[in-house]
């Protein structure tokens, strides 16, 4: 007779699931990979040791996992904010807003994926690849779009993706390192407005 999980069952086990995963998170931008080990997850996310292998085979698994839900939740907050506007300049906006808006208010999240993974672990650095040539991917086809309508100037609509993309994350980091600017979320328009202003919008 094969054994089937209750609704309960299954609720307590997501559960489970989801305080490892925050003690993940928590543990991750506050000592880094190196020094996470399964014990403190364990005793962090208020279970037994030998429960944590249950949901994980080991700790790479746990992050990789962390990275996974990181980088749909990003993505996913990009995709609907622009599927709300129309015009391309909006959706330009939206793309940058969001990433603003959410490492404004999980800075957690905003230190694992732009301090902690570029040197503490490949599934993450890989993940913090991913995120950047997906956002670069989504300016591109705007920009390709502003240029063919002529309000922005015949360029390189890569090269100034990149750029434009960079620009954000740059200041983004400056924030998490040195907490400049001390609002990140009022340093926006500053930001939108000056690389509006280098890719030529036409006023």
């Amino acid at each position: 007779m094969v054994y089937r999980k209750t609704d309960k069952v299954e609720a307590k086990q997501q559960q489970r699931k989801n305080s490892i995963l925050r003690a993940g998170k928590e543990m991750l931008a506050e000592e880094g990979y190196q020094k996470i080990s399964i014990k403190g997850l364990a005793e962090k996310a208020g279970i037994a040791t030998g429960t944590f292998y249950l949901y994980f085979t080991n700790k790479d698994k746990l992050v990789e996992s962390i990275a996974d839900e990181m980088y749909e939740q990003l993505i996913d907050e990009i995709r609907l904010e622009r599927s709300k506007y129309a015009s391309v300049f909006e959706k330009l906006q939206a793309s940058m807003l969001v990433c603003v808006n959410l490492f404004a208010r999980e800075k957690q999240l905003a230190k694992i994926l732009l301090i902690q993974a570029p040197g503490i672990s490949k599934i993450l650095n890989f993940k913090l690849v991913n995120i950047e040539k997906e956002l670069v991917r989504l300016v591109k086809i705007d920009l390709d779009e502003l240029m063919e309508q002529g309000l922005i100037p015949g360029q390189d609509t890569l090269i100034s993706a990149c750029a434009f993309v960079g620009t954000f994350r740059q200041v983004i980091i400056s924030w998490l390192r040195e907490g400049r600017p001390q609002n990140l979320e009022k340093s926006f328009e500053t930001l939108l407005g000056y690389n509006l202003r280098g890719l030529g919008k036409h006023d």
